[in-house]
């Protein structure tokens, strides 16, 4: 008897190749938000709220500045940084490309914690584009889970490429 065992080898499991091209989309579209509030801060705008109520609070308090810079700016840096490591991912797989990509999300994720804590106990408000980077800045962190890692042998993995 062979202990209640499937004798059948199993196949490696294949990589996901969406994933690559998700967290791409994701970090543009980060990116994408992150620029348009710093260029609002710089101008001396205020975006419009459409979903909440707040942005005039959030985006005009003393915690939208660290050290004199934007936190928007910041946030802006970090998104086009993911977004260069993410099409890295489409290339080509590396093992140290994938792991710089999940520090770098767990880094993200963990920075949007204190944020939306500031919006949601002491402003007491929240910001709409805010709120968007901190749901794009989790949902990379999660599928960042999702990358494969290439083999033992340090090859690299197909990201959906072909040559």
């Amino acid at each position: 008897m062979s202990g209640g065992r499937d004798s059948t080898p199993r196949r490696p499991r294949r990589p996901q190749r969406w994933v690559p091209w998700a967290l791409a989309a994701l970090a543009y579209a980060g990116f994408v938000v992150a620029a348009y509030l710093t260029i609002v801060h710089y101008r001396g705008y205020v975006s419009p709220c459409y979903v909440v109520h707040g942005c005039e609070t959030v985006q005009t308090s003393k915690y939208s500045v660290i050290l004199g810079v934007p936190v928007a700016l910041a946030g802006a840096i970090f998104f086009g940084l993911l977004f260069y490591l993410s099409v890295g991912l489409l290339q080509a797989r590396s093992a140290k490309l994938v792991l710089a990509f999940r520090v770098l999300a767990l880094l993200g994720a963990l920075a949007i914690i204190p944020l939306f804590l500031l919006q949601a106990i002491v402003l007491k408000a929240f910001c709409t584009y805010c709120v968007a980077t901190e749901v794009l800045m989790i949902a990379i962190w999660i599928l960042s889970f999702l990358l494969a890692a290439p083999g033992r042998s340090g090859e690299p993995l197909d990201a959906g490429v072909t040559s």
